[in-house]
């Protein structure tokens, strides 16, 4: 099983190496995507809810997340609007490989939905899915604190 900070070194290692991602940023809530001005692929996490279950008899939290991978293309260019929805993506499945690979199976990914904005001289491509992840409450057997 895997903790919450390892997931999000995991996100962090992720968005700041992957070769077309030049912006990470864990956000508080989504409201914060309005303020931020994109320049380039950016990739923003967002912590969206937790259930309490058991897996195996042991207590366990599947945390739930928003990734939204946001970019900036010229406008009026219809091909660097396909290449930057195409990169889009990609980045999100290989951000799916990448847990895949490091996580032992504890991850699950929900659609994607591109969609896309225009402003007066950009247009902002944006590619927004879920993931859960099953996390162990540390430790299995405790006192309960009262």
């Amino acid at each position: 099983m895997n903790d919450l900070i390892t997931i999000y070194e995991l996100f962090k290692d992720f968005g700041e190496n992957h070769n077309l991602v030049n912006e990470f940023k864990l956000i508080g809530s989504l409201e914060e995507l309005q303020t931020i001005e994109v320049k380039h692929r950016g990739i923003y996490v967002h912590l969206d809810g937790a259930n309490l279950s058991r897996l195996n008899n042991n207590p366990v939290y599947e945390i739930s997340f928003n990734i939204i991978v946001v970019d900036k293309v010229p406008l009026n260019e219809d091909l660097s609007l396909m290449y930057s929805n195409q990169e889009n993506l990609f980045v999100i499945s290989q951000l799916q490989d990448y847990f895949g690979q490091n996580m032992s199976g504890e991850e699950r990914f929900e659609d994607i939905n591109a969609q896309g904005f225009s402003g007066e001289d950009h247009n902002i491509t944006t590619a927004t899915t879920s993931c859960s992840f099953i996390v162990a409450r540390n430790p299995y057997i405790r006192e309960i604190d009262l």
